[in-house]
């Protein structure tokens, strides 16, 4: 009996060291804060982009809107300039043919950050 303990503990042991492998997520757009960081410092020290808008906010029953539009299976965002010449971006949904749902909702009018920012956000 003391031998079926011993491996059902190394089991136990071993399953706990493992769970994070069995519970880590397949999605690929899934990255780290540390490649997050990485990519949004690199951008907002870039000469080319001082000044400029660094990120944008949109609540997220507007992005659900989008979502929800019969036949979207991908969001697309595009970068883009406003009328006064600022970054945005400007958000579509794409069928399962990869076309943009041109004929739906259409997403801009972000809250940009340097105007709205968490200041305390790693990312910054």
């Amino acid at each position: 009996m003391i031998h079926f303990y011993h491996h059902f503990i190394l089991f136990l042991i071993s399953f706990v060291l493992n769970f994070k492998q069995f519970t880590m997520t397949t999605n690929p757009h899934h990255i780290s804060l540390t490649e997050a960081s990485t990519m949004t410092h690199a951008f907002q020290n870039a000469q080319q982009f001082q000044g400029m808008t660094i990120a944008c906010m949109m609540d997220n029953n507007s992005y659900q809107e989008v979502i929800d539009q019969p036949g979207c299976v991908n969001l697309r965002t595009y970068f883009a300039l406003d009328d006064q010449n600022n970054l945005t971006i400007v958000l579509v949904g794409v069928n399962a043919l990869g076309q943009d749902m041109v004929n739906g909702i259409i997403l801009e009018r972000s809250t940009r950050c340097l105007v709205l920012c968490d200041h305390n956000s790693p990312l910054m």
